[in-house]
């Protein structure tokens, strides 16, 4: 599974990853530049996304019938909800998307994005030294 073989959890894949990313000795700060969105989908939501293949591939298999049963997608473990307004929706997570710790991480680098911006902000720039050809 995303070439860890030996492997038999996808949240121990994605750790051992991140760890690659980041770096065997290092770790993960608001300094660190990791794209999260190279990592594979956690458990939680790899879970409903499966749900859904399943639903729709055990329709697909039973095509050659005129008359089947099948659960409505939207029943419990078929990877769909359905709104107020009656429209199928994915069930996009079955628990939290982040742990804890990595939010924590996440909201102190936006934080200090936007302590650095207001710091830009703060500087004049002199625009007649900025365009002089001089």
């Amino acid at each position: 599974m995303y070439g860890q073989t030996r492997e038999k959890s996808i949240d121990m894949v994605r750790s051992i990853m991140l760890k690659k990313m980041v770096g065997e000795d290092e770790k993960l700060t608001t300094k660190s530049k990791v794209d999260l969105s190279r990592l594979p989908p956690c458990r939680d939501n790899l879970v409903p996304h499966i749900n859904r293949v399943n639903h729709r591939l055990a329709t697909y298999k039973q095509a050659d019938k005129p008359i089947f049963w099948s659960p409505k997608p939207y029943d419990p473990g078929q990877g769909w909800q359905k709104t107020e307004e009656g429209i199928l929706e994915p069930v996009w997570s079955s628990g939290p998307i982040l742990p804890p710790s990595l939010i924590d991480l996440l909201e102190k680098t936006v934080e200090e994005d936007d302590e650095e911006d207001s710091e830009e902000e703060e500087q004049e720039i002199d625009y007649d030294d900025f365009f002089n050809d001089e």
